[in-house]
């Protein structure tokens, strides 16, 4: 196996364990285990009926099997990523150049900072700013994972033309994909996906009542169980819409940007695979406000996210010569 294969590999791995991360978050099994690393103090979780009986009596939540499984596969599965970041950075540690593991370094010690925040995310009982900063490090490893597998492979060369396409073009695209993303990390961690029902309107209004102070306000003390959420229904309408508003500014800027990218054949590719992520990601988030959030297309709506994100670091590493 050479080096980038393991690396394209580690990027899969990355994608899924955000879409499980999703997974569990929507499906309501962030707390399925209430402590960490282990679950009920068990390394996989309690199955048998003294195992319940006993975690039931010595935690304040009840062992629920369907919930803690999903928590657990997903640390599992990260706990692989982590083992393949360390192979990662000692195999490129052994050729003692430090260009070539510098970058892995900077992925292992991400993964160990998200791994950290998965821990906060248990033992602070969901709390929306943390919830929404472990979505945002899981996709900032994922970017470092495609930068570490694009500057491995050969064919990925620098764009040759720069008349069309700049490289500053691809950054306020990144920006601007991230702000939004982070607007859909903070809709799903304060449960206001479903605050609005309906679309284009939002419970049959244009502009709702809705209390901008209170949807923007992150400090929360620590304590407080934060599963379901805290915030009043016009915080919850107030968050729903700026992430709607986001998606139209993101969808105007990507458009602009995807007809710049089918002018040149070289990067058309591009263009066209982010053509058609932007579609179905708009088309997923019509789905969830209209059909109540479905798990499977609320779950894929997170995994598009995820996709659009890593399409950009490639184009980014694509354009990093064209900067004029």
């Amino acid at each position: 196996m050479k080096y980038r294969h393991l690396a394209w590999f580690a990027v899969g791995l990355t994608l899924c364990v955000i879409v499980l991360g999703g997974y569990v978050r929507l499906s309501d099994a962030g707390l399925g285990c209430p402590d960490w690393p282990g679950c009920y103090g068990h390394i996989t979780w309690p199955n048998e009926a003294d195992e319940i009986a006993q975690a039931n009596a010595t935690h304040e939540r009840v062992v629920e099997i369907a919930k803690a499984w999903k928590e657990m596969v997903h640390r599992y599965l990260a706990t692989i990523l982590g083992v393949i970041a360390i192979v990662l950075f000692v195999w490129a540690f052994r050729q003692r150049h430090m260009a070539s593991y510098s970058l892995p370094l900077v992925v292992l010690l991400a993964i160990i900072f998200q791994g950290m925040l998965g821990m906060w995310t248990v033992t602070w009982k969901l709390h929306p700013v943390v919830v929404m900063a472990h979505l945002l490090g899981g996709l900032t490893v994922m970017s470092l994972m495609v930068w570490l597998a694009a500057s491995r492979t050969p064919s990925l060369t620098p764009y040759r033309y720069a008349g069309h396409v700049k490289q500053w073009m691809v950054v306020v695209g990144t920006v601007l994909l991230m702000l939004q993303i982070a607007l859909g990390g903070w809709t799903s961690a304060n449960y206001a996906a479903l605050a609005c029902v309906g679309f284009p309107q939002c419970n049959g209004m244009w502009w709702p009542p809705m209390d901008f102070a209170q949807a923007m306000d992150l400090y929360k003390q620590i304590g407080p169980d934060y599963e379901f959420g805290v915030k009043d229904g016009p915080a919850r309408m107030a968050i729903q819409m700026m992430h709607r508003i986001g998606a139209v500014v993101v969808t105007g800027y990507f458009a602009w940007l995807i007809f710049k990218l089918t002018r040149n054949r070289e990067l058309l590719p591009m263009g066209i695979s982010l053509l058609v992520l932007l579609a179905l990601q708009i088309t997923l988030g019509i789905i969830n406000v209209t059909y109540s959030l479905p798990l499977v297309v609320a779950t894929l709506h997170n995994g598009v996210a995820a996709l659009l994100l890593a399409n950009m670091v490639i184009l980014l590493y694509k354009t990093r010569n064209s900067t004029a």
